[in-house]
């Protein structure tokens, strides 16, 4: 006859068992629509042929929250390689909020020759240009997920995350 301390410790590994279940399909689930706005350079830096952007956009994030751990690809302006996009800092993004997020982005230009006949005045390149190869690797939890994406124009990149 089973005792009560038997009885005691079938019901917590019971418990436990569904409560790593719940954790397990919450960590499964899928990230919903981000909504990226009012992305804005803050400072741009050069050294050579590496550019240190800082800059802040209003993420929306229905989601729990979550850290862009790691970011980076490369950047075509057309068909030619432009350059190379490394994010030099995670970025924590609160859940269930829309808040100011910031982050910095090392460039390595590639082609000195179409970056100088773009001009210095960023603001005024046509973002549809450019596009992106690469990925993020976003952490919540437990969880990793990475987001790829193969010849996105940046102006599509940074309005949203799907």
């Amino acid at each position: 006859m089973p005792t009560r301390d038997d009885n005691n410790k079938r019901l917590l590994f019971r418990f436990s068992l569904f409560f790593a279940g719940i954790l397990l399909l919450d960590a499964c689930a899928p990230f919903r629509h981000i909504e990226v706005k009012d992305f804005v350079v803050d400072n741009v830096m050069v050294q050579g042929q590496r550019i240190l952007i800082d800059f802040s956009a209003t993420v929306n994030n229905p989601n729990r929250s979550f850290v862009i751990h790691s970011a980076g690809g490369d950047i075509h302006l057309g068909e030619r390689p432009f350059a190379v996009a490394q994010l030099l800092q995670a970025i924590a993004v609160p859940a269930r909020a829309q808040e100011r997020c910031s982050g910095q982005l090392q460039l390595t230009i590639k082609d000195l020759f179409a970056a100088l006949q773009l001009g210095l005045d960023y603001k005024s390149w046509d973002w549809d240009a450019f596009l992106f190869s690469g990925g993020f690797q976003v952490k919540s939890a437990w969880m990793k997920k990475n987001f790829n994406y193969r010849e996105v124009p940046l102006s599509q990149l940074m309005n949203t995350l799907q």
